[in-house]
C-alpha cells in the first residue's frame, strides 16, 4: 500500500525531481529550461529517484518567473521495495521560487494541484548567495510539501535541512564531462506523518539523512546528491542534460 500511496503522489515526485537538478542559479535559468529542453535523472542504492523529463510551451518574465510544460516519468523506490512509475503531465508556474501545478480535468480543462512545493527543499535552492570558498555555510531551512492527489489525502510532509558547510572543490565524472564542484554537506530530516488511501491510515515513516550536494558552478547546478539514511547510501545524478 505504500507503493501505492508513492505512485498516486506523481506532482510531489515531479517537485522532487526538479529540485534534485538545478541550483544557486534557480529554476528558471536551468540550462533544460527552453522548448525541447530534457533533464534525465537515476538513483541508486535505498533510494531509487529516477525521470526522464521534456520541457516545452516555456515562457520566462524573469530569473524567477517562468512557465512550462513538464511531462515524462518518474519512479520512486525504497530499499527492498520495486520502485512505484508514475506518467507527468502538468503545466508548472515558477513565482519567487515557488512552483504550482496544474493537470487536464476529464473534459480536458486545466484544473490546479492544490498545494505548492517550495523548489529550495532539499537544500537544493538554498544556495542564496554564489558558492565561492570551502567553510562557507548557509542557515537551516524548513519546508512542507501538500501532496495533492484525488485518490489520497495524506498531511503535509515536513523537510527540514540543517546547517549547509562547503566542503574543498573537487573534479567529478559528470553527464557533462568532468567537472570542478562543490561539495555541499547537511543533515535532511523528514518528519514522520500519514497518508488516507481509500479509508485506509497509512504510516509514512520519518527519515534522517546526511547528505551531500555537489554544486556544479560552470553548470549552475548540482549533478549528483549523496546521501545515506540508517547506513544505506543512495546516489541521485544528473544523467542528460540539454
Amino acid at each position: 500500500m505504500l507503493m501505492r500511496f508513492i505512485q498516486y503522489s506523481s506532482s510531489a515526485l515531479l517537485a522532487l525531481a526538479l529540485t534534485s537538478t538545478a541550483a544557486y542559479a534557480g529554476l528558471c535559468e536551468a540550462p533544460f529550461m527552453h522548448d525541447g529542453g530534457q533533464a534525465q535523472l537515476s538513483g541508486s542504492g535505498g533510494m531509487q529517484l529516477g525521470a526522464d523529463l521534456s520541457f516545452s510551451d516555456v515562457r520566462k518574465d524573469g530569473a524567477d518567473s517562468c512557465e512550462a510544460r513538464v511531462q515524462g516519468t518518474a519512479t520512486f523506490g525504497l530499499a527492498g521495495l520495486p520502485p512505484g512509475k508514475s506518467s507527468l503531465d502538468y503545466w508548472m508556474a515558477v513565482k519567487s521560487g515557488k512552483a504550482s501545478f496544474e493537470r487536464r480535468d476529464a473534459q480536458g480543462k486545466r484544473e490546479p494541484v492544490n498545494g505548492k512545493f517550495d523548489l529550495r527543499m532539499l537544500g537544493l535552492f538554498a544556495y542564496g548567495a554564489p558558492v565561492t570558498k570551502a567553510g562557507q555555510t548557509f542557515p537551516a531551512m524548513r519546508f512542507q510539501i501538500n501532496v495533492d492527489h484525488k485518490a489520497v489525502q495524506t498531511q503535509p510532509i515536513v523537510v527540514n535541512t540543517g546547517l549547509k558547510k562547503v566542503g574543498e572543490r573537487q573534479t567529478i565524472q559528470t553527464a557533462t564531462g568532468s567537472q570542478s564542484c562543490w561539495p555541499i554537506r547537511y543533515t535532511r530530516i523528514t518528519d514522520p506523518t500519514q497518508a488516507s488511501f481509500n479509508g485506509l491510515v497509512l504510516p509514512v515513516p520519518g527519515m534522517t539523512s546526511a547528505v551531500t550536494d555537489w554544486f556544479c558552478p560552470d553548470v549552475h547546478m548540482v549533478m549528483k546528491q549523496e546521501s545515506e539514511q540508517s547506513g544505506v547510501a543512495s546516489v541521485v545524478e544528473v544523467t542528460k542534460l540539454r
